[in-house]
């Protein structure tokens, strides 16, 4: 994801988030766990984008459509959940998606580990993470991947993921994000807007663990 590669289209980073936050119900506080997930749903969502398009060598036509597909992934997500409700809802989705995800996926953990606190921002981002990743391979497999080769995207995601941490740890959120939207503009050729979640604190940084929520 390092190498130089676009604009994610609004209404996609939007159906992302709004189907992972139709999931909050973990943590003390509805807010900082919204923006948790939405966080994670927006990072997540570019970095599986970007991991097909490295491993494939896509240009900006294949992206796209991935994006377009991944956008009625999650429309098909919210559709059932205002009409069935969230637990099935999610029950339709990993029915449809079980046999592209032999193996569940489980995003890095980075620093999250050793205290409940920590322990419980990771369960809300893999959470997150699982729904981002589901809607991706159900599309990938519209686009005629095989379930293999999906399997194989998806260690890329982690990968591309671990990097953006390591952005953070490196220069913080907003240099981490200013890098992403990079990465972005270079796979679809235009312009991006890669908007960094907003809180009080840093989603992603230090400052998350240092008071309770």
């Amino acid at each position: 994801m390092g190498k130089s590669r676009a604009r994610m289209p609004a209404f996609y980073r939007q159906s992302i988030q709004n189907a992972v936050n139709q999931q909050i119900n973990i943590g003390k506080s509805k807010h900082r766990t919204t923006l948790n997930r939405e966080a994670i749903g927006q990072v997540v969502s570019y970095c599986a984008v970007a991991a097909a398009h490295d491993l494939w060598d896509w240009g900006e036509k294949e992206s796209t459509l991935l994006t377009l597909k991944m956008n009625n992934a999650a429309s098909r997500y919210i559709m059932d959940h205002d009409k069935y409700g969230a637990p099935e809802a999610l029950k339709r989705l990993e029915a449809r998606t079980a046999h592209l995800m032999p193996e569940e996926f489980w995003l890095p953990a980075g620093g999250l580990v050793g205290s409940e606190k920590k322990l419980r921002v990771l369960a809300e981002r893999r959470d997150a993470a699982k729904m981002i990743v589901r809607f991706f391979a159900e599309s990938l497999e519209e686009m005629e991947y095989t379930p293999e080769q999906i399997e194989t995207v998806k260690e890329e995601i982690k990968k591309n993921y671990q990097q953006f941490l390591g952005w953070v740890d490196d220069g913080g959120e907003e240099v981490a994000y200013d890098r992403l939207r990079r990465v972005i503009e270079d796979i679809y050729g235009v312009g991006a807007m890669v908007e960094r979640v907003k809180g009080e604190e840093p989603v992603f940084g230090e400052p998350l663990f240092k008071k309770d929520f």
